[in-house]
């Protein structure tokens, strides 16, 4: 969709002269137009005459006119293989190629090298270093029609306003051309405009309307149709979605995890609107120390030094969490090494020196999710660490943390994890901590590039807003591998199983899953799920639901999404099932023997293991689900 564009137009076409011979051609030219062109050749050089032989003479002082050595040949543009093969080329050649001057030779400049070492024709290498020395390239023709083809470096009209071309710009060598983008055809040799398809085929939608866009187009149905792009045609379309087929009917669902639910026709889908603002701010001057789920270490430093030097931590801390690791200092594990964590909403230190290890805790509680300032500074013979400039603990050591390494002091920090398993600890510990770190400082802020790491990292930062309790803003969720059965008293080789939940929520949307429980084949034996309609009575209300796999077993009408908090409490065990919201009892959508039935399914998946995720699905294996029961992450 592009055409090439001549540099320069061309000029009128001119009588061919007479075909050229191998002997030397002199020409009669007009006196005043031969003294100006032979005084340009002698400024070319002042210290010294230019004397040309004939044929030299002939190529550079002739006028110039079109020549034609074909038929038709002067309504064609240059061509360098035409006008090198098929003719005797020369400067004149050289121009009807390039069409235009500055990519064409000048004559000077040549005309130096030819007074220096002689006739082009004779293929001197010295000739050739000399006319190379002046940026220009030359280019010989066949042996017989033996002639020298000069030329400048290209011109690269693309770089000056774009060529005029409307779209894309091509630069080739001593030309360029115009081209459009996909859906755009040239209008003229630089403006593109939109190519309209529906025009242009007339059947491209079949038996739909083809309606026109900017470089594409859209085939279009009447409403309560969809149209079949293999097949070309407009189908009726009961669903905008997922359609559910039943006995004389159908029901339609939507992809909660898309951000959708249906609305208020039952057979449409709308995006899920929250009914709480979320606090979801971050900030950029903050370290989450929870991100990784198996407590590796967010951030890890090395430090070198030439001295001995000793270590130095300061930062503010805010967390809910009772139990976690904060930082790790010291060489490797069998090595001497420190680690200041939170046991119980504690301060502890464990440490490691000469081979004996020790763990020591003391201090106020400090999980109340308020910030406070924690320091840890290793002195000449002692460690101290303060909460809020207050010493709360202060430990004698007997060696020092930096170890002598290749003739280097060298330590070894990480923040949120510690480089070893943790078994490995003198006393074992959950690392992971959901907390936040602000205006660090360690060994007096020699640390610049953890701050340009965060700002480029989302992940790890901190809520700005923080409160007590879990939030799952839609992203994410949490997982626990819990047992729910247990050996029957008396009786070994039988299981019981009981499942109870109690917990306190406050809705942010009015769809989502709340529980799951998921095996290791990725079925859902339980779900706990918000949802506003009722599939089968074709009713638009809210919903809390409870789920054997994909039957609802107990269903409570309810408006959660109203700003407060609400007590949901389940229970299930052999022959009981029980769900209650704010002291409601829900509404059981079986009969007993179709209980039985559900609660038998139930049991059976309990044997073997299964996880229980809370505050949504993320699992890219459970998408049928969160389709098929109008669910989000929410």
């Amino acid at each position: 969709m592009g055409e090439w564009l001549p540099r320069r137009a061309r000029q009128a076409p001119r009588s061919p002269p007479a075909p050229r011979r191998s002997a030397p051609l002199h020409r009669t030219m007009p006196q005043p137009l031969g003294a100006a062109l032979l005084l340009a050749l002698l400024a070319a050089d002042c210290s010294q005459a230019v004397l040309l032989r004939a044929p030299e003479a002939a190529q550079f002082l002739r006028q110039r006119q079109r020549r034609a050595y074909q038929i038709f040949e002067e309504t064609k543009q240059g061509h360098l293989e035409r006008e090198c093969v098929e003719e005797h080329c020369s400067k004149e050649e050289a121009r009807e190629v390039f069409e235009n001057d500055p990519e064409t030779v000048r004559t000077a400049q040549v005309a130096a090298c030819i007074h220096k070492y002689g006739s082009p024709y004779t293929r001197s290498p010295d000739f050739l270093t000399c006319v190379h020395s002046k940026h220009f390239c030359f280019v010989y023709c066949s042996e017989k029609l033996t002639s020298v083809l000069s030329f400048g470096a290209d011109i690269d009209e693309c770089k000056v306003q774009h060529g005029g071309c409307n779209q894309i710009c091509l630069n080739k060598l001593g030309s360029y051309r115009c081209s459009c983008y996909s859906g755009y055809a040239l209008k003229d040799s630089k403006t593109c405009e939109d190519i309209d398809e529906c025009a242009a085929s007339a059947d491209i939608c079949g038996e739909a309307r083809c309606k026109n866009l900017i470089s594409s187009y859209e085939c279009v149905c009447d409403a309560g149709y969809r149209y079949d792009e293999q097949r070309k045609t407009c189908d009726e379309q009961l669903c905008e979605q997922m359609c559910v087929n039943l006995p004389g009917s159908y029901t339609c669902h939507c992809d909660g995890k898309g951000g959708v639910k249906l609305s208020q026709d039952m057979n449409t889908c709308e995006n899920i609107i929250p009914c709480v603002p979320f606090a979801v701010a971050k900030s950029v001057k903050s370290l989450y120390l929870g991100r990784m789920f198996s407590g590796t270490p967010v951030i890890r430093l090395r430090f070198k030094r030439k001295q001995l030097t000793r270590l130095v931590a300061e930062f503010d801390f805010r967390t809910f969490d009772p139990e976690g690791i904060l930082f790790f200092a010291g060489g490797h594990q069998d090595s001497t090494w420190v680690v200041l964590a939170l046991r119980k909403g504690r301060l502890e230190l464990q440490l490691k020196y000469s081979g004996i290890g020790r763990v020591t805790s003391s201090g106020p509680l400090i999980n109340h999710g308020m910030w406070q300032t924690i320091s840890v500074e290793e002195l000449e013979r002692s460690l101290v660490v303060k909460v809020n400039r207050d010493a709360v603990m202060k430990i004698a050591v007997s060696g020092d943390l930096f170890t002598l390494d290749k003739g280097l002091y060298q330590l070894n920090l990480t923040v949120g994890g510690i480089p070893f398993k943790t078994k490995d600890l003198i006393v074992p510990i959950n690392p992971r901590l959901d907390g936040c770190l602000r205006a660090w400082n360690w060994l007096n802020g020699e640390d610049s590039t953890i701050q340009e790491t965060i700002k480029m990292n989302e992940r790890m930062q901190c809520f700005s807003v923080a409160g007590r309790g879990s939030f799952y803003p839609g992203r994410g969720f949490a997982i626990f591998n819990l047992t729910y059965t247990q050996p029957s008293s008396g009786n070994e080789t039988k299981t019981s199983w009981k499942i109870e939940v109690n917990a306190v929520i406050q809705p942010a949307t009015d769809t989502g899953v709340m529980l799951a429980l998921v095996t290791e084949e990725a079925s859902v034996p339980l779900s706990l799920s918000l949802i506003d309609y009722h599939s089968t009575k074709k009713l638009k209300q809210q919903f809390v639901i409870l789920a054997v796999e994909d039957t609802v077993v107990s269903r409570l009408a309810l408006n959660l999404c109203d700003k407060k908090e609400h007590s949901v409490d389940i229970l299930l065990k052999k022959d009981q099932l029980s769900l209650r919201v704010d002291g409601m009892e829900g509404e059981r959508e079986l009969s007993t023997s179709e209980l039985e039935d559900s609660l038998s399914i139930l049991e059976s998946s309990l044997q073997s293991a299964v996880k229980t995720y809370v505050g949504g699905l993320l699992s890219p294996h459970l998408d049928e689900l969160a389709v098929r029961k109008t669910v989000s992450a929410h």
